[in-house]
Parts: structure tokens; sequence; C-alpha cells
């Protein structure tokens, strides 16, 4: 449309104005009278020549465009898709345009504060304002990765437009987690933080299907609650915690206590084995005691300060054992 416009202006406008200077410039009449005459023609036909020449390398400009890589040429003719390129240097008729369609993967992220956007990301919209099962104010920062069909670029620019991104994704992720979270307690929205976001992505890909767009990743950057709630979730979380570490004193205190009274009934049973022991020991040395093996002990004590013993014959006993204690030193 640009170079047509060009075209009008250039010989509607532009030459016609040149040609009339040097018809005027050729009437007027002076001293000299052929010279004006030779300058009229000379403007005139001069001057058209390079306005065509420069009508001409416009034109040549127009008909090279160059696409970036990852990226597919949209043609346009008088406002209406006719093709599409791939990329690289393009030669198309000048009288056509070409818009620059990305194949790339896209992220957009849908947080309140752009700057906590990941590098390289597209703010599409801000935080997705949700609401829990019990009306709870959910607030969620997301982050979605895109991906555009070639096959089908044509079809999306030509239903939908090259502003795709704003016209599809903010409405449909928004109501989506809206379907989604209001299925949860708000206190349940955190630990099924993954099921919550396989839902979304699952629900985001199919209706984004529809219109040739791949979704290749949902991500959950926070999820977060008014003020007011959050305190009384982490006053709720402490007392809870407090609470434990109380059940975990307790159940060490009786762990105590039971190895003390193992303890206690390893000692007493210990006690009854060594006292039985004793009692069998005592027992068989009672049995075993005789008057002969009471003077033999009796002799063993006074063995270091005896030297020799004279024994009567035919006597058993020489000295009664008392007799023999009482008088050992």
């Amino acid at each position: 449309m640009g170079w047509i416009i060009f075209c009008l202006v250039w010989f509607l406008v532009v030459i016609p104005v040149i040609f009339a200077v040097g018809t005027f410039v050729r009437t007027l009449k002076d001293d000299s009278g052929p010279a004006a005459e030779g300058w009229g023609s000379v403007i005139r036909w001069a001057g058209v020549s390079l306005a065509l020449f420069i009508w001409l390398i416009v034109t040549v400009v127009s008909m090279f465009h160059q696409v970036p890589a990852g990226h597919s040429g949209v043609v346009y003719e008088f406002g209406g898709i006719v093709g599409e390129t791939d990329d690289g240097l393009q030669v198309i008729a000048p009288w056509r345009s070409i818009k620059d369609a990305t194949l790339q993967v896209q992220t957009l992220c849908f947080i309140d504060d752009e700057t906590k956007c990941p590098e390289g990301a597209q703010r599409a919209g801000a935080g997705l304002d949700s609401f829990s099962q019990e009306t709870q104010n959910v607030y969620i920062d997301a982050v979605v990765r895109i991906r555009v069909d070639p096959a089908h670029i044509q079809d999306l620019y030509r239903n939908v437009g090259p502003n795709y991104i704003n016209k599809l994704i903010p409405g449909s992720i928004a109501q989506i987690f809206k379907d989604e979270t209001v299925k949860y307690l708000a206190v349940d929205l955190a630990p099924n933080r993954d099921t919550i976001r396989e839902g979304v992505e699952g629900a985001l890909r199919e209706e984004l299907s529809r219109f040739s767009i791949g979704v290749d990743a949902l991500l959950i950057e926070n999820i977060s609650f008014d003020a007011d709630f959050e305190a009384a979730i982490l006053a709720k979380q402490t007392a809870t915690q407090k609470a434990l570490e109380e059940e975990a004193n307790i159940a060490k205190q009786a762990a105590i206590a039971q190895q003390q009274i193992k303890t206690a009934e390893g000692t007493a049973a210990r006690l009854r084995l060594e006292a039985q022991g004793q009692a069998d020991a005592n027992r068989l040395l009672a049995e075993s005691l005789t008057p002969q093996l009471i003077q033999f002990q009796a002799l063993q004590k006074l063995a270091p300060n005896i030297k020799i013993a004279l024994l009567p014959s035919g006597q058993g006993i020489i000295i009664d054992p008392a007799t023999i204690l009482a008088e050992a030193p």
C-alpha cells in the first residue's frame, strides 16, 4: 500500500510539477531568448528523468525484505493475506508488504511488578486475581510459554490478527485459573499447587489449540492472599508447629522413661540371676563340705607357720581345728 501511495504522489504530483516548471521557464523571455527556452527544456526533461530514476530505485528497494531467523513472513496485498515466506531475504511484488510473525517460543508473564518477570519474558498482563472455594481472594503470579504452529500462521493472522497474544491469552488464562482454584479451600491451594498448575496448563492448551497456538509450559511463580488472611495462616502454622514440638517433646520424655524402665528391668533381672547363681553355689558348697575338708582348709591356713607335723599312727585327727584356728597368730 505504501508503494502505491508513493507512485500516485510521484506521478500525479511530483513529475507534473517538474514538467510544469520546465514549461514555465521556456515561456520566459529575456535578452537571450533562446537561452531561457533551452533551460526550460533541460529542467523539464532532466527533472522528469531524475524523478523516474528515483521512482525506479524506490520500487526495486521495496521489493526486497529481510525476514529474521525464527520468523515467518506473512504477505499482504491490499490489506489481505495472500501467502507467507520463510526467513531470510525475500523478493515480492512492490505493491505487496510483509509482516514478521515469530515462530519462536514466547515467554509471557502475568505479574503485577514488571521487574519480577523472567529475563526475556513479555509482560502480557497483571497478576491473575482468583478466589478459593470459600470465596477467599487469591492472587497468582504465573509465567506461560507458547509457540505458534508454522503451518497455520496465516490462519492465525487472518482470523485473529497480529495482536493475537493480547486478544486471546490474558482472558483465557484468567478464567481457567478461576475455574481451577475454586475447587480448593484457601489453605489447600499451596499443597495442591502442582495439581492446579497441571489442570490450568491442560485447559489452556486445549483452548489455544483452536487457534494453532501450542502451550509449552505453565509455571506458577507465587500464590498469595489478603494480608489479614496470610497473618491468620501464619499464626495457625506457628501454633501447629508449637503443638508438634510439644508432641515431640512428650514422645521424647516417654521414650526416656521407657528406656529407664527397660534398664531397671534389666538390672533387676541381672541381680536375680546373680543371686540365684550365688545361692546355687552356696548350696553346692554346703553339700560338698566334710570334716576332713574343713581340717584341710584349716591346715592350709597354718601352712606358713608349720614346718613339720607328726601324726600318731591310727589317728585321724591330730588336733581340734577350732584350737588351731584360735591359736594361729
